[in-house]
């Protein structure tokens, strides 16, 4: 950039504000203070951030509190319901369909498995945890988090109070039940750039991640 102008210097400026910082804010949980970053995607504003309130029935990674200062808390789904902060609520199916349609025209709303090809890679931060540049396992397939919601692999908890998949997977809880046992969720994969829409092998009593959306 030595090269460059000073005129030149401020239109770039611009150009990265208006890409990276209009559809950005934050919002401050009047519960315990904690500041998050939010992304407007399309209709919708999220947090860009997992959530971290502690809340009975939710759980720090290994029990370990660092692991929710970077990855946010595991909640089991019915602590999920009730944890997002004023004005904010656990996205259902179809909201999560929302977002996923608008990262990708072309995805399937009512898949079963691969919702969409491409959305996994636009949602997941850059970088390797072998590296040190992240928080994946390498190798991050696809990972460009172009929409700025900053996925991050939280990995999950066993109703027996095992933990597992940290740097591997993000599974995020939607308030959608698709039986008496078993709810709609979505997960991302450290070695796919696609997204996943399911509700098997995950139960009410799991502890998964959670991002909220404004109301």
């Amino acid at each position: 950039m030595k090269n460059m102008t000073a005129g030149s210097v401020f239109v770039l400026v611009l150009l990265l504000l208006f890409t990276n910082g209009c559809n950005r804010g934050k919002i401050t949980d009047a519960r315990d203070g904690q500041i998050y970053q939010t992304v407007k995607l399309g209709d919708q504003t999220w947090l860009a951030q997992n959530l971290n309130y502690e809340s009975d029935n939710s759980w720090c990674y290994d029990d370990d509190p660092a692991n929710c200062e970077t990855y946010g808390r595991l909640y089991n789904w019915e602590a999920a319901l009730t944890a997002c902060p004023d004005g904010w609520h656990l996205p259902s199916d179809q909201e999560w369909a929302t977002l996923i349609k608008y990262l990708d025209p072309e995805a399937d709303s009512n898949a079963v498995g691969v919702e969409s090809e491409i959305a996994g890679g636009m949602m997941k931060t850059r970088g390797t945890f072998e590296s040190g540049t992240g928080l994946w396992l390498s190798p991050n397939v696809g990972a460009t988090n172009s929409s700025g919601f900053s996925a991050v692999p939280g990995g999950a908890r066993w109703p027996d109070g095992t933990y597992l998949v940290l740097h591997m997977h993000a599974i995020f809880w939607t308030s959608t039940e698709y039986d008496a046992e078993t709810v709609w969720f979505r997960i991302l994969d450290y070695g796919l750039k696609s997204l996943y829409r399911d509700h098997s092998n995950v139960t009410k009593p799991m502890g998964l991640s959670v991002r909220c959306v404004m109301d």
